[in-house]
């Protein structure tokens, strides 16, 4: 039988690789992007541009070597601490936000229930080996405990950021780029915008007239 299905599944597993491999691969550039609402603080007058912008660019901090490290993001030069899933909302990424409150979620439940599970296991076990009273099979109570502790291994599946590194770090490269951009325009715009400020009004005087130059602030 194997010498039959051997070449199916070598044909099978030759075209699944590449069809997989074009599913994940705009996956993975889409989570680096940039959502279409992303939130860009006002400018504040009193601190005017230069220090919005300082107190709103995002930052990343690494915690560990390598494409699977852990991380961080913190907000403004005070380094103030954000959170994964506002940190998603703020560049835009909602999805994103939802998958991280997913796998929190998952990772509470199997911790709790993983826990209480070798707890009840051991009660189960102790009325096993005790005398008198309830008196349950013992492997119930191995069940449950065997049960917990694996719920409780799983659960480190679902600890830390979903995200990759790499793909988080383009993200805080890409917000703060926008947020440059919102916040501190050009010079060349800010020369077009005093420009469209400008526009000239006729004026008439006794024996004279003429054109006068004005500006809208």
């Amino acid at each position: 039988m194997w010498t039959t299905t051997r070449p199916a599944l070598l044909r099978f597993a030759i075209v699944a690789a590449p069809a997989l491999a074009c599913w994940l691969a705009p996956a993975a550039v889409h989570a680096a992007e940039l959502g279409d609402n992303i939130w860009i603080p006002m400018v504040d007058p009193e601190k005017g541009a230069e220090e919005t912008f300082a107190l709103n660019t995002l930052g990343l901090i690494r915690e560990g070597d390598g494409a699977d490290a852990d991380w961080r993001i913190s907000r403004g030069k005070y380094r103030e601490s954000v959170s994964r899933h506002d940190f998603f909302i703020t560049v835009g990424r909602p999805d994103l936000a939802r998958q991280e409150s997913s796998r929190q979620s998952a990772h509470t439940a199997l911790v709790v229930g993983g826990v209480a599970g070798i707890i009840v296991g051991a009660l189960v076990e102790g009325a096993t080996v005790s005398k008198g009273g309830w008196d349950p099979p013992w492997p119930v109570g191995i069940g449950l405990m065997a049960g917990g502790l694996i719920a409780y291994w799983v659960s480190d599946v679902f600890e830390g950021p979903d995200l990759k590194v790499d793909e988080a770090d383009s993200l805080v490269r890409r917000y703060n780029e926008r947020l440059l951009e919102r916040l501190k325009p050009s010079e060349r715009e800010n020369r077009i915008q005093a420009v469209q400020r400008l526009e000239l009004a006729p004026w008439i005087a006794p024996g004279s007239g003429g054109l006068a130059l004005g500006a809208r602030f």
